[in-house]
């Protein structure tokens, strides 16, 4: 069975997710850091549930380990740790409005930890909602100015909103307080993107990758960067290295599949293809999963 090789480029919605670059946040892994509530000296059975929570997450059992974090959470609705972990579990497999759900109703429980709002926002930024997310966000960096966290996530509804200007005064704060924030540099990516200042986009993200070689969306930034410039041997490049480090990052393994498919190497791109198809969240890429069955099936 072959693959076609019918290129990708001229579709509409491929061409917008070439083009994207997105904006990366706190939000985009498991963290094991517990606020004074949840003291895991108190709760030593809780503990041992966050991490077997984390373990099944790595392990790719992402359903069991949500069925945890759920558990956790109906003993001890206010705890933050397995709030946040839940909400990013969901993100991930797509279901974006039971993330957004799950972080209200933390907030709504009494929690106070500052990670919440600040994920809160970046996840309602990301689902066409920056507008309520603004207000917590500010809120959030005005109770604590040094909540890199949240003033990230602020930067990133600007940017939702349009108003580069304060979204670029946001991560050049950052860096003006940590200097090695690889986030911030992915960040300013993303604007100078929207501003059409390639050159620009490219140095910062190199930057990023200079700080953190393990910064997955900084390649998967410097493909799309490098798609636009021509060079689609780069891009590819780019994108084997994003997938390399994040097999998770779907966008780049779409532009990776697709692009190697437009360059007529459809043995290589076959297995990426398969990957797609076989581990993308259906809620986020569904139309793309049928395009790639659709390939797939093609002889």
């Amino acid at each position: 069975m072959a693959i076609t090789s019918t290129p990708f480029a001229e579709d509409p919605d491929t061409v917008a997710r070439l083009r994207a670059l997105g904006y990366v946040s706190g939000t985009d892994s498991i963290k094991t850091a517990y606020t004074d509530e949840d003291d895991p000296k108190r709760l030593v059975d809780v503990d041992a549930a966050i991490h077997r929570g984390i373990d099944l997450f790595e392990r790719g059992l992402a359903a069991d380990a949500i069925e945890v974090y759920r558990q956790i959470l109906t003993r001890r609705p206010g705890m933050a740790v397995a709030a946040r972990h839940l909400a990013f579990l969901y993100w991930r497999q797509g279901e974006l409005q039971q993330a957004i759900l799950t972080l209200r109703n933390a907030l709504a429980s009494g929690v106070t930890a500052s990670g919440v709002p600040s994920q809160l926002g970046v996840y309602l930024a990301e689902t066409g909602s920056a507008a309520s997310a603004l207000p917590l966000l500010q809120a959030a960096v005005q109770r604590d100015p040094t909540d890199l966290d949240a003033l990230n996530a602020l930067g990133i509804a600007y940017g939702h909103l349009g108003d580069r200007s304060r979204a670029l005064d946001a991560f050049r704060t950052i860096l003006q307080r940590d200097p090695s924030d690889a986030m911030a540099y992915q960040n300013i990516a993303a604007i100078e993107v929207q501003r059409g200042d390639l050159r620009a986009a490219r140095g910062a993200l190199e930057r990023a990758v200079a700080i953190d070689p393990r910064a997955a969306r900084a390649y998967t930034g410097l493909g799309v960067i490098a798609l636009r410039e021509g060079r689609r041997a780069d891009a590819i490049e780019s994108w084997k290295r994003a997938v390399d480090l994040d097999p998770s990052d779907y966008d780049a393994l779409f532009n990776l599949a697709s692009e190697l498919v437009n360059a007529g190497q459809l043995a290589a791109a076959r297995p990426y293809v398969e990957r797609f198809v076989r581990s993308a969240p259906a809620a986020q890429y569904a139309r793309d999963i049928r395009r790639f069955q659709a390939l797939l099936a093609a002889r």
